[in-house]
């Protein structure tokens, strides 16, 4: 289990890699942002590394079933309990 300020620096550090087009430049730039992350927050690298590869694989997977359910059209009445984002909060187990 992860404490919420390494979860939310592995947030950060996901979504600004996330934003990199580049292959070869991201996986550089990636690295050093991970490690610039831990040393201001004082974390271990490879639990930071760890925790933001967590939430990438999270946040894929949501992505590719949201798609799957627009491809497949079924957009039926939601249940007012459901989240209406791709990601729901409820579903991130770290």
């Amino acid at each position: 289990m992860y404490p919420p300020s390494m979860i939310a620096t592995g947030s950060v550090g996901a979504a600004i890699c996330g934003l990199q087009q580049d292959e070869e430049v991201n996986a550089l730039t990636c690295d050093a942002l991970t490690e610039l992350l831990a040393k201001i927050t004082h974390t271990d690298v490879d639990c930071l590394k760890a925790c933001q590869e967590q939430i990438e694989a999270v946040l894929l997977n949501s992505l590719q079933q949201f798609r799957q359910e627009q491809h497949n059209g079924s957009k039926s009445v939601e249940d007012p309990d459901q989240a209406t984002t791709p990601t729901d909060v409820r579903d991130v187990d770290l």
